[in-house]
């Protein structure tokens, strides 16, 4: 979207304000979900109330406050508008991973399997494990907000720290 005559969606979007993006201050990701918060502007029991909006990082949960600064531009007697918001699209993935499994096979795999459904929200019938010999292979489908290469680098992180070997990690 740009140029908006309309509130912001509640929905995962990047906002950016006059094109430039609205970045979280504690983690640096730029996924929000914008609300609109109604402030009293005036002395209390006036009843005068001005829109603002809060936002929500996807990533930390920190809070953003601002406001619309689209104004009328009496010059060149044209609207500026300020906000911009683009609506992020839940992205699906198909993951195979190969790795090396040694005596506690069972235990290894079923670790690994239990975390990966605990990161990415994964349901039990999303995922389909196969033990060959001492190599072990997942395939699991997961929708998620994340790039590929983000998804890559989460799921060697928890490979590392179960002290798995990954030998392929696909993910189209």
């Amino acid at each position: 979207m740009s140029g908006m005559d309309e509130s912001l969606r509640p929905q995962k979007s990047r906002i950016t304000i006059f094109n430039e993006p609205v970045i979280c201050s504690f983690c640096s990701q730029d996924v929000y979900i914008p609300y609109e918060v109604f402030v009293n502007v005036e002395q209390p029991g006036v009843g005068v109330r001005h829109v603002r909006y809060l936002a929500i990082c996807q990533h930390c949960g920190q809070a953003k406050q601002f406001g619309d600064p689209s104004h009328y531009d009496s010059e060149k007697e044209d609207f500026i508008w300020a906000l911009n918001q683009y609506l992020i699209s839940i992205r699906s993935y198909r993951i195979k991973i190969l790795f090396y499994v040694g005596k506690k096979n069972n235990d290894k795999i079923t670790s690994f399997t239990n975390k990966l459904m605990q990161d990415f929200d994964i349901e039990k019938e999303d995922i389909k494990t196969r033990n060959l010999k001492g190599i072990a292979e997942l395939q699991i489908k997961i929708s998620s907000l994340n790039e590929i290469q983000n998804i890559r680098t989460h799921i060697m992180d928890i490979a590392r720290r179960l002290y798995i070997t990954i030998k392929e990690l696909i993910i189209k």
